[in-house]
């Protein structure tokens, strides 16, 4: 039973985030290779994941843990949505120069929701599965930080350059920063 309910919260999330590969960011120029690259490494992950459940014994607190941070990663993912439905963003890996700067829902106390929503999930598949699945999940946290920081050198390219250092000062890039929140 307990590897069923891993399984669905593992699932769930995962089908939003691919949606949002296809229904939601924008892409000038179709997928880029290296955005090709991080959804192969995330489906091998996620193979990894179920492998591990499937022949591991997960339990219950373990399964607890990532029931929470899998439907918290959820509700950002799909609050991340909501707040830039009207404009989205930019597919990661893009070479285009960002075009929106957004400052209310979760990116009031983040700047890249989106991110965190997925660093909250394969770190909560790694609390889960345990063993091999901590280095898949460091490893795409990391690949999600370095896009981060790409992303974030290319604003200071565009008009919005001062607007966005002063952003950056009051917002964590993919944790939030406490004093900021208790601002907002």
């Amino acid at each position: 039973m307990l590897t069923v309910l891993i399984i669905v919260f593992f699932t769930l999330p995962l089908a939003s985030f691919s949606w949002g590969l296809r229904g939601h960011f924008r892409s000038s120029g179709g997928m880029p290779a290296a955005m090709h690259a991080l959804t192969a490494a995330s489906s091998l992950s996620a193979l990894l994941f179920l492998v591990l459940v499937a022949t591991g014994d997960v339990g219950s607190l373990r399964v607890l843990v990532f029931v929470t941070v899998s439907s918290a990663s959820a509700a950002l993912f799909w609050w991340a949505v909501r707040t830039t439905k009207a404009r989205p963003p930019q597919l990661a890996h893009s070479q285009s120069d960002p075009d929106s700067l957004y400052e209310n829902g979760p990116y009031a106390f983040v700047r890249h929701p989106f991110y965190l929503a997925y660093c909250l999930f394969w770190l909560g598949s790694a609390v889960a599965a345990g063993g091999l699945q901590w280095l898949a999940a460091a490893l795409l946290i990391g690949w999600y930080v370095a896009i981060a920081k790409s992303e974030e050198a290319r604003f200071f390219n565009t008009l919005m350059g001062a607007s966005y250092t002063r952003y950056r000062r009051r917002t964590g890039m993919i944790v939030p920063r406490v004093h900021g929140m208790l601002r907002w």
